[in-house]
């Protein structure tokens, strides 16, 4: 599945190009959406007149943090 988010934020495409780059997951938030993910591609749309940039986004599943995780004791420590 992959989001398609437009931007006007200049800022929020270069972090993007930034990101796919170097291979990271990005995150974008949007009016207060929040999008999370490898970033496809990122292309400016020149038929408008204020600036835009079109985000392609495959999502990521963000890994749950550890807190309260242990590691498990092998049989020559008891």
């Amino acid at each position: 599945m992959v989001q398609t988010v437009e931007t006007s934020s200049s800022r929020e495409a270069r972090r993007c190009r930034y990101a796919q780059y170097n291979g990271r997951a990005a995150e974008l938030s949007l009016n207060g959406s929040r999008f999370f993910g490898m970033v496809r591609s990122v292309q400016e749309d020149r038929s408008c007149s204020p600036q835009r940039w079109i985000v392609t986004i495959v999502p990521t599943v963000e890994k749950p943090s550890l807190v309260g995780w242990r590691y498990r004791k092998l049989a020559r420590d008891r």
